[in-house]
């Protein structure tokens, strides 16, 4: 399993030659690219293809978007959903599959070491496809121990912390939790300059190459 901020330095472009490239971005509202309180939305998986495409024009790119508004880890769907969408023969199979979960459990207040134990990925995993785990997104929220617990379970997921980008505020937040159009934009890009760092590193996926249908 992969995490969107840990770094590689490029050598080998083991993805040369992929035919076809099948992604999952699989959570909640984040995934689906809730914005404007419902009345849009912008998934970051476009921004994502749009990457893709333009760093590897020969390949086939089927980017898949799945994302529940108010999902949670613990006491919703998120594992039915993903067993759904990966456990059975009714989806071709996912070379990559980028889970972000979480959120909404830490506004229910769940301990991070709940969420994490409940290991979503592991489902993905046994289908062979790679996982990139995305960590918890900063919300204006802060009350209620709610970002010692978003850092703990961060810190699980990522082993490291990033510096949040203070500036960017006004213009990829949109409600305090969900990003605009520009913010979702950033989001893809920034997990597309990972995933295609990991394409050009890690060994291909077992699906790597299936042909959709």
């Amino acid at each position: 399993m992969e995490n969107a901020q840990s770094t590689t330095d490029v050598k080998s472009p083991k993805s040369e030659g992929i035919k076809s490239l099948r992604i999952l971005c699989f959570g909640d509202s984040l995934t689906a690219g809730y914005s404007s309180y419902g009345y849009s939305h912008y998934p970051y998986a476009a921004q994502i293809r749009k990457e893709l495409k333009k760093a590897f024009p020969a390949t086939e790119v089927d980017v898949v978007v799945s994302g529940l508004s108010g999902d949670c880890v613990i006491a919703g769907q998120f594992l039915r959903r993903i067993k759904g969408m990966c456990a059975t023969d009714d989806y071709p199979p996912y070379d990559w599959i980028i889970v972000l979960g979480g959120t909404n459990d830490m506004a229910w207040s769940e301990s991070p070491d709940k969420i994490y134990q409940e290991n979503v990925w592991t489902v993905a995993l046994n289908t062979g496809a790679h996982v990139l785990a995305l960590s918890v997104l900063e919300a204006e929220h802060t009350s209620g121990g709610i970002v010692e617990r978003r850092n703990k379970l961060n810190g699980m997921i990522a082993q490291h912390s990033e510096d949040r980008c203070e500036t960017m505020r006004p213009r990829i937040w949109d409600d305090g939790l969900h990003l605009t159009m520009a913010g979702y934009e950033m989001m893809g890009e920034a997990i597309a300059t990972k995933l295609i760092e990991l394409l050009h590193t890690v060994d291909e996926p077992v699906n790597a190459g299936t042909k959709t249908v």
